[in-house]
Order: C-alpha cells, then sequence, then structure tokens
C-alpha cells in the first residue's frame, strides 16, 4: 500500500531575523539562489521613480540567500532541538509527504525521549477516552475509529494518518485530543458564549487572548474568501480562537500534569505559523521551551518569524482509493445518496439520488464509518457489490443489489 513508500531526503532551513525570504519548494534538490523581487509601481515624476528604484536596488542587495547544499538534514535538525519540550510539526492535511515528516519526527523523538506524547488536530476532546482504550490494546482501530467519529468529524483519508496512528500504538505513545468539539466551535461560530446551552459550556477554555491583531488581520482573509459564510467576522474570529485555545489548553494541561513528558503536536500549519495559534497559547499557560516546524507547499508565505525550521519535501500522494462516485449524507443511521460526483461508477449502474446504502459484499453497513472502512482499502479496478434500498421509506424486504467496478 502507498502508506509503505519510503521518505525521500528532507532538507532544513532555520529562519534568522532578517527580511522576508521566498522559499520554492520545487529547487529542494538544487543548489540555487532564492531571490523574491518585488514589483513596485514607477511613479510620474523621475525624481520620485528614481528615489523607489534606488529603494528597490537596496532592497533586493539586501535579500538573504540560501545554499541548500549546505542546509541541515531533518535528522541533524531534530538532534539539535532535545532540550525542547514541545515540538509542533504543521500539516497541509491532504499531503502525504508532510504526514512522512510528522512520523519520521515522531520516530526520532521517540526514540531519543521514551518519555513522549502525540498530542493531534484530528481527534476532538471528548473522544479521549477511546484513544487511551485503543493505545492500551482494549479496543481494534476499527472499534477506535468508530467510537471517536473519526470519518464524521474529520473525514480526511484515514490512510494519510494511519502509520502515525499505528506506531503510536506500537510504542505506548499516549494520543492526546487537542480539537475542540464540533458542538462548541460550531455553536461559538454562531453566537456568543452567554448563548451556549450549559453541557457546552464546560468544554469552554478557561480564557482567550484577544490582543493579537495580525493572527486577526490574518483570519479575516480567511473569512473575506468565503462570502457564503453565514455569520459576521466577529462570529468566526470567535470559532477560530476557540479552536486554537482549546487545542492549547488541552496540551498545557497534559504537560503540566505529566512534568517528565515531551509532547509532539501535529496540526494544520496554520494553527501553527507565526505562534499565533497553538504555540503563543500554550506559552501563556505553561513556560516551556517549544520548536515549530512547518513543511513546504507552494503557496506558504516566508518570513522570518513564521516558524522555527521549514522542511523542504517534495509532494508525495497516496494511490487513489477506489471510489463510487457518489455523495454521502448521513441521516440517523441512515447513509443516503445525495448527489454523483463526475464519472460516478454507481450512477451508472442505474442507481438514483435517494437511495440509501445498506451493505457492501457480505458487510453490513449501518454507518458511513461502516462504509469507509469497508471501502478505505479498494483500489481503482476493483470490483464490489452494493446492496441498498431505493429510498429511506422502503422496507430491507426491497433490498437490491449491483455490481460496481470502483474508479
Amino acid at each position: 500500500m502507498g502508506y509503505h513508500v519510503k521518505q525521500s531526503l528532507a532538507y532544513v532551513t532555520r529562519y534568522a531575523h532578517r527580511p522576508v525570504m521566498l522559499i520554492n519548494t520545487h529547487l529542494a534538490r538544487l543548489t540555487a539562489v532564492l531571490v523574491m523581487v518585488t514589483s513596485i509601481s514607477c511613479s510620474h515624476s523621475t525624481t520620485a521613480a528614481s528615489r523607489l528604484q534606488d529603494n528597490l536596488d537596496d532592497a533586493v542587495i539586501e535579500l538573504p540567500v540560501v545554499k541548500l547544499e549546505q542546509t541541515n538534514s531533518l535528522a541533524e535538525t531534530l538532534a539539535q532541538i532535545q532540550e525542547a519540550r514541545v515540538v509542533l510539526v504543521g500539516e497541509t492535511h491532504t499531503r502525504y509527504d508532510h504526514h512522512l515528516v510528522q512520523l519520521e519526527v515522531l520516530r526520532q523523538l521517540h526514540q531519543a525521549s521514551p518519555k513522549l506524547a502525540l498530542g493531534v488536530e484530528w481527534f476532538q476532546q471528548p473522544f479521549q477516552s477511546h484513544l487511551d482504550a485503543f493505545i492500551a490494546g482494549e479496543i481494534t482501530e476499527e472499534e477506535m475509529l468508530h467510537q471517536t467519529d473519526y470519518f464524521e468529524r474529520w473525514r480526511y483519508d484515514y490512510r494519510l494518518y494511519r502509520p502515525i496512528i499505528q506506531y503510536a500504538r506500537e510504542h505506548q505513545i499516549p494520543i492526546v485530543a487537542l480539537n475542540a468539539s464540533r458542538e462548541l466551535t460550531s455553536a461559538l461560530s454562531k453566537s456568543g458564549f452567554d448563548d451556549l446551552p450549559d453541557e457546552l459550556k464546560t468544554q469552554v477554555p478557561s480564557s482567550y487572548d484577544w490582543s493579537d491583531k495580525t493572527y486577526a488581520d490574518r483570519l479575516r482573509t480567511s473569512f473575506e474568501s468565503h462570502p457564503n459564510y453565514p455569520g459576521k467576522f466577529k462570529d468566526f474570529l470567535r470559532g477560530q480562537l476557540t479552536w486554537d485555545e482549546s487545542m492549547a489548553e488541552r496540551a498545557a494541561q497534559y504537560l503540566q500534569q505529566n512534568p517528565e513528558t515531551r509532547m509532539l503536536i501535529l496540526a494544520g500549519s496554520g494553527h501553527i505559523a507565526y505562534g499565533s495559534g497553538i504555540p503563543n497559547r500554550i506559552k501563556r499557560r505553561i513556560d516551556v521551551e517549544q520548536v515549530s516546524i512547518l513543511v513546504s507547499e507552494d503557496h506558504m508565505p516566508m518570513s522570518d518569524n513564521i516558524a522555527d525550521f521549514l522542511v523542504l519535501s517534495d509532494e508525495k500522494s497516496l494511490e487513489p482509493v477506489g471510489l463510487i462516485g457518489a455523495l454521502l449524507e448521513t441521516e440517523g443511521k441512515q447513509i443516503v445518496i445525495r448527489g454523483f460526483s463526475h464519472n460516478s461508477a454507481v450512477r451508472d449502474a442505474g442507481v438514483e439520488k435517494g437511495a440509501v446504502i445498506i451493505g457492501v459484499d457480505d458487510e453490513t453497513v449501518e454507518s458511513f464509518a461502516d462504509f469507509k472502512l469497508y471501502i478505505m482499502n479498494k483500489n481503482v479496478g476493483d470490483s464490489i457489490e452494493l446492496h441498498y434500498l431505493e429510498s429511506a421509506d422502503a422496507g430491507t424486504n426491497d433490498k437490491k443489489s449491483v455490481e460496481l467496478e470502483l474508479r
């Protein structure tokens, strides 16, 4: 399977306190000069234009240059940060190479410090007991995914995360669910704290820091790129802050309760970059040395304070999983087909919208997790027998079956 692919060599560069730099991820194999040139419109005035040109020349000549053959490897870099009690590694959720870097960081840190915990964004705090049971070997991987509601709440291809989670279980590394519950962040993205039901008020972080204006400005840019967002920016900001404060508070609590333990935190790069999301909010709660690591991507802005280290990694993808080509919704315990993707195998087989999936091959499907777990290891071109009802009102005696070749 794709998750056994060996990680390629990654280079790491450390940011010094210096002007803005741009690192193009496609230059990771070259010994090249990395230069960013800012385009400035010329003034109609000859004197002003000359002055602008002088300023531009000064700015360009002072740009930093990185000679990539002189950068450290990932292993060398990790050997230098053994004093850090918290190491944060960002991710673009769908980038397999980012997760390979995270896995290697986990391995290296665990080998150096067996007293290690793994804090992750992928699971929500109310489901911590199921992660504990999984690490203890009391429940299976399939049971853990069911009980943590992974496929409903996180939804990203589990194959991306599976090697990390399996390594943690194999070596008895506690997995700490950092994320706030979907119910809490959703409620606070729509209305204020006073409107929360009592059962959610107990989940609210003990404190919030609203003072980081550059953090708010970056979130405003994101907010404005989603014109269909149902609320106002203050609602969006409240929800995002709750997300970050919750993750930071849970991490800080674990560190305080386990003073001899280091923590590796894996979360989206936006929660780590510039220290604004998780790192500074941990620091406000507990004074521990932290190191932040981001993995390169094409559209990542580069500046001297975005992270402590940047890993230059070649993009990798998992082998595509076989798909039926349907848009599925969960309604109670029913999995309903609400639409079709382009080149849909299930549509071409004659199944219509509103059909309820009740089984695949010899397996009964009673939840979205059931379906995802069965399909997850199927390849393009594999055949399955899909069992379904034509509508939610149909009785089980009206079961229909169709043979599909996954696409």
